[in-house]
């Protein structure tokens, strides 16, 4: 295990990943009074080599990592990287592909939906590990002993973890059904934040009338901009409720802005800035106001045909050692029946292969479903 605090050590540790095929990759950080998440430690695991990058204490530079990062004969490989892709990319202005994450393929082999890398290396390695110092504080320096251990932990175990999940997705003939995912979750497009499409994560937003959503846009686009730029959490500028509350108001004068509950002297100086993005969104033509995405009231009917679905999902579900809800997720399921779309996750990839065509079947009148000694028997008309 070796310890990387300047550019020089980085340089060498990038020199001696750059060989690998495999990279197993964690990443320790706190987020409490930030917008980004602050990296407190980076490991990197390949092979006999072991590195902790810690780039705190020399305010290091990670962007060099990108040439890891776009390597595409390394396969990175994460548990439940999602934050880890995010936060990586932010740093490095490069995503790390090819990505694998051991949390996803799990479910692929009979291991329970969302599992904890903990519970994974006991099931899969034999050994339990000690994860006391997961909650420490991970900016304090010097760190401990206990945490550096467990920093280690995480990815030296994480590589003996790939080669076992590999091999049984490839006996299983499953290898390649996650690549598609894989491969949309780091994008760049995935990973870069659409300021225009903020307002849609504000609670009660549904609540709003057509034209103030239109405020409301340019309200949660400029707080998201504006906490970027600060590097502050969002909710320290405006909360949710205040920025529906003033897009409902529409304030025009800071006279009025100021009277809106939430509104503190911390944002003094932006109310210029809140008044012009007022302005933007009450002058917006109508054939542009945002629209939310629609949500379909599920009906009497609606909810009978979901049943039969779940139904089938249920026994392809116990028939593949899959997790009913990741092969097919009632949101899926009703996604499926509003829509209709080939571009509905249900139809996407392996799951369309392994119940997605049957479903479609089924509401088209060709797929039966009967009981036959207490089991479900799925009947196709034109087999």
């Amino acid at each position: 295990m070796k310890i990387v605090t300047t550019s020089q050590q980085l340089e060498a540790a990038i020199s001696t990943l750059a060989q690998a095929s495999v990279l197993a990759i964690d990443t320790e950080f706190m987020r409490e009074k930030t917008y980004y998440p602050q990296l407190c430690l980076l490991q990197i695991a390949s092979g006999d080599a072991l590195y902790l990058i810690d780039p705190l204490p020399n305010t290091l530079d990670l962007h060099p990592l990108a040439t890891l990062w776009s390597n595409p004969a390394i396969t990175k490989v994460f548990h439940a990287g999602t934050q880890d892709l995010k936060m990586l990319f932010d740093s490095c202005s490069a995503a790390p592909r090819p990505y694998f994450d051991t949390q996803d393929a799990a479910t692929l082999i009979g291991q329970p939906e969302q599992v904890g890398y903990g519970a994974l290396v006991e099931r899969l390695l034999g050994v339990k590990l000690d994860k006391a110092d997961g909650f420490t504080d991970w900016a304090r320096r010097p760190l401990t002993n206990d945490q550096l251990k467990y920093a280690a932990e995480d990815v030296s175990y994480l590589l003996k973890l790939y080669p076992i999940v590999i091999a049984e997705l490839e006996s299983l003939g499953r290898l390649h059904w996650l690549d598609e995912e894989f491969d949309q979750r780091s994008s760049e497009d995935a990973l870069t934040i659409d300021l225009d499409l903020q307002y849609r994560r504000l609670k009660r937003v549904s609540a709003l009338k057509p034209h103030q959503l239109a405020v409301a846009r340019e309200l949660a686009s400029w707080r998201e901009a504006e906490a970027m730029r600060r590097d502050i959490p969002k909710r320290w500028l405006l909360s949710d409720e205040s920025v529906l509350e003033i897009a409902r108001r529409a304030p025009q004068s800071t006279q009025e802005l100021s009277k809106i509950r939430g509104v503190g002297d911390n944002l003094r100086r932006s109310f210029a800035d809140i008044i012009a993005a007022v302005k933007k969104g009450k002058s917006c033509p109508q054939q542009d106001w945002p629209r939310l995405p629609e949500k379909r009231r599920i009906t009497g009917q609606d909810s009978a045909a979901i049943e039969l679905m779940a139904a089938v999902v249920r026994k392809r579900s116990a028939e593949n050692r899959l997790s009913s809800s990741v092969l097919g997720s009632r949101a899926m399921l009703e996604d499926y029946l509003a829509t209709r779309s080939e571009s509905c996750p249900l139809m996407q990839g392996w799951r369309k292969e392994v119940v997605g065509d049957e479903i479609k079947r089924l509401l088209a009148g060709k797929v039966s479903l009967r009981l036959q000694g207490g089991k479900v028997i799925v009947e196709d008309y034109d087999s």
